[in-house]
């Protein structure tokens, strides 16, 4: 067991440098076959899983749910004999099965819809991001820090020298008291 173990952290390690050479490039893309491609993607998050995955799960728990509350409906718990004294009530539970059919479903949407708000605010994110650096005519990463930007390096050469942030060397408004970067005073 432990011999697999290590082949398969050194095949993964493999796997994960040769992606990384061949497929992720940006520049990579073009040569790559229609299969290339879509790996190109997956693995550069082009496009997310996610929002498949999840709409299947909330098509999934609505139907339990639902189904969950209507065999509710037909269920009833028979009542214990305490040794023929007593005789607790059967009980029905079909209060509980239309309580959740009415109610299970508003909380399985909510729940999702929270989910799939937070996943739609990253995409927006990430498109917002995208418009910017095309607008820019810039092919840097989105998660590039300031002082990387090309827009920010042209001010950065541009300004003078007490307009620059002594600890990050983000370029900033002169006369600036904190830096908007860092959030350092720079006086």
């Amino acid at each position: 067991m432990q011999t697999i173990s290590i082949l398969t952290l050194v095949f993964a390690i493999l796997a994960t440098v040769l992606a990384f050479i061949f497929v992720v490039p940006a520049k990579r893309r073009n040569r790559l076959n229609a299969l290339g491609k879509v790996v190109h993607d997956v693995l550069n998050f082009k496009f997310l899983f996610i929002e498949k995955v999840l709409q299947a799960l909330y098509i999934f728990a609505t139907a339990s749910v639902i189904f969950y509350g209507f065999f509710l409906l037909f269920y009833v718990q028979k009542g214990y004999n305490f040794g023929g004294y007593y005789r607790s009530p059967d009980r029905w539970f079909g209060g509980y099965g239309l309580l959740i059919m009415l109610l299970g479903p508003i909380v399985v949407r909510i729940v999702f819809e929270s989910v799939m708000m937070f996943i739609l605010l990253i995409k927006n994110v990430i498109q917002i991001n995208n418009k910017l650096k095309s607008e820019n005519n810039n092919s840097e990463d989105i998660f590039a820090t300031p002082i990387a930007s090309a827009v920010n390096q042209q001010a950065y050469y541009a300004a003078p020298a007490s307009s620059i942030c002594p600890h990050c060397g983000y370029a900033i408004e002169p006369g600036s008291t904190f830096c908007p970067y860092c959030g350092q005073r720079t006086q």
